[in-house]
């Protein structure tokens, strides 16, 4: 399903991966619109960069608050998504903007996302996909990441 605008609920358990530090300790991602990644990870007692912690609009902007629970416990986020606008001309009217709570905790409060290429001219402002990151690259550890409880709300 693609969407424009969407309130999406997801939950998910980092794997325990104590040997692991960093982004390589249970790393994985949300992408709205197949673009903009909010990042998971197992953020508890596990320093990383902030705006690659659990929770993050990666590459961009930190979590407000740490809100992460131990390895192998359930967390949500709740995420309300509003897409870019653009006008026929192809003109970028406004960037995409997110609020995120994470395990009911607010952590973005209708932030813009920054990184958004050449705009419309890439297709910024069409609707897109839902998307989970595996991440798996040549000598990254393997990460069992689990989701449940999935979905999604189209947003008029």
């Amino acid at each position: 399903t693609k969407f424009r605008d969407a309130q999406i609920h997801l939950e998910f358990a980092p794997p325990f991966m104590p040997e692991n530090k960093g982004q390589s300790r249970g790393n994985s991602g949300v992408y709205l619109h197949g673009r903009y990644e909010i990042q998971v990870l197992d953020s508890y007692n596990n320093p990383t960069y902030p705006n690659g912690s659990c929770a993050a609009i990666y590459g961009q902007a930190a979590p407000l608050v740490n809100a992460s629970r131990p390895p192998g416990e359930w967390q949500s986020f709740d995420i309300i998504f509003r897409g870019a606008r653009c006008d026929s001309s192809g003109n970028l009217l406004q960037k995409p903007r997110v609020t995120v709570l994470h395990n009911g905790i607010l952590v973005h409060d209708n932030v813009e996302i920054r990184n958004v290429g050449k705009g419309c001219q890439e297709g910024v402002g069409e609707p897109g996909p839902l998307m989970l990151q595996d991440h798996n690259y040549k000598g990254a550890p393997m990460t069992p990441m689990k989701f449940r409880n999935i979905w999604l709300r189209v947003l008029e």
